[in-house]
């Protein structure tokens, strides 16, 4: 039993939890403190958004997915485990498993009227039965944030930048400060870095896997084709 005369710890500000640790936001949040989600929300928030998109193809059944994807890590947030993994990638799980949920229900209301052959066979990778050389959402997202993790700060922030959140070529050089052909170096250095990383996971038998987690994580990392400017 704590001592009466024991202070208790000061609830920390919003400066603090805006430069904690994605897994101390967790200890906070399970702690009853709703402001450690706010800054969840904020720091994954257009990542979540930019996966919803990619995959259901509209704006706003995007937004509709990321408003259900952190009220599921609100109830859920006793069950991550930073052993397992970082809450990036939990958060990824999450954004891949509903967002396809919804993509599905929308193909059965007849939402979509037309797909294009890049949309159906990103599709039908998600939902193609399990084989030996399938990845799972989660086994997909974990891959691609070691990949990730072999890069260097740059080529890392230009992929965040571009491919995560979105931006264009142009954008990026403005939030970055640096020139448009660094940008561009770092873009595709990276991404071909991600290609061999992923390659070199499986072995020669099993590259076919290699196309399908790249394609399952929507990276130019197979065909590199340039982005508007």
């Amino acid at each position: 039993m704590p001592s009466p005369d024991r202070k208790e710890e000061p609830r920390p500000s919003w400066t603090d939890l805006q430069e904690a640790g994605d897994s101390e936001l967790i200890n906070y949040l399970l702690c009853g403190n709703d402001d450690a989600f706010a800054v969840i929300v904020d720091r994954y928030e257009r990542l979540v958004f930019s996966v919803a998109v990619r995959i259901v193809k509209d704006e706003t059944e995007a937004e509709d997915v990321v408003q259900v994807v952190f009220l599921d890590i609100f109830r859920d947030a006793g069950k991550f485990d930073s052993s397992r993994g970082t809450l990036k990638v939990w958060l990824l799980q999450y954004a891949y498993s509903r967002s396809m949920t919804r993509r599905h229900h929308l193909e059965r209301r007849q939402f979509y009227s037309s797909v294009d052959i890049d949309e159906q066979r990103f599709s039908e990778i998600w939902t193609r039965p399990a084989s030996r050389h399938a990845l799972s959402p989660g086994e997909t997202a974990r891959l691609v944030e070691e990949a990730l993790a072999q890069l260097n700060d740059r080529q890392r922030e230009a992929i965040e930048l571009i491919y995560f959140e979105g931006l264009k070529f142009s954008e990026a050089v403005q939030k970055t400060g640096e020139t448009l052909p660094q940008i561009r170096h770092h873009y595709y250095r990276g991404l071909m870095k991600i290609r061999d990383f992923i390659e070199s996971k499986h072995s020669p038998g099993d590259r076919q896997s290699s196309p399908l987690a790249a394609t399952a994580m929507g990276l130019e990392v197979a065909n590199v084709k340039p982005r508007t400017v």
